[in-house]
């Protein structure tokens, strides 16, 4: 059986992002992400666009079109579904290993499932700026400077400039940072 995720099979993930992988090629994108989960009781279809150049609201009304289409000729999802697409943005979430490489060096939001004392003990000796105000190191949601990451484990450094690892498992979300 496929592993599910969040309500949806991993392999019917797997055809849904494949059946976009042509139609992002020729326009010239890449696919930055493809969620298909429950939100509110709906079942929801997104798919996350990228491009050097941006992705603006008139590429991502075309290729909803396009991809309407051929998701309609093959008919892969059983339940009533709502389509979205937007731009992956300035404050892009970053999930695989080549989205945390493609920014080393930046600095990342990242949000925590419990404090960050409970997943780091050395939390109390850190100290981070979030849009340049002082928070304690007992915080869920904090900004550090990305600096490396490997099999799982994210290498970032404080505001003080002190380095230290976490789980991506520890994270809700770790997204780019926009202040």
């Amino acid at each position: 059986m496929a592993k599910r995720q969040n309500g949806a099979s991993a392999a019917l993930l797997e055809q849904v992002t494949a059946l976009a992988q042509p139609l992002v090629e020729e326009m010239g994108l890449s696919l930055w992400d493809v969620e298909l989960k429950k939100e509110g009781g709906a079942l929801v279809l997104r798919y996350t666009l990228d491009a050097e150049e941006g992705v603006d609201l008139d590429t991502c009304e075309a290729f909803s079109r396009a991809v309407e289409k051929r998701l309609d000729e093959v008919d892969p999802i059983d339940e009533s579904y709502r389509l979205e697409v937007q731009s992956a943005g300035i404050d892009r979430a970053l999930k695989r290993p080549s989205d945390f490489a493609k920014f080393l060096g930046s600095a990342v939001e990242i949000k925590l499932y419990a404090p960050l004392g409970g997943c780091l003990p050395e939390a109390e000796e850190l100290s981070f700026a979030v849009c340049d105000a002082l928070l304690p190191a007992a915080v869920k949601s904090f900004e550090a400077r990305l600096l490396g990451f490997e099999k799982g484990v994210l290498r970032l450094e404080d505001s003080a400039g002190k380095v230290f690892s976490l789980r991506q498992t520890d994270t809700a979300l770790v997204r780019l940072a926009i202040c």
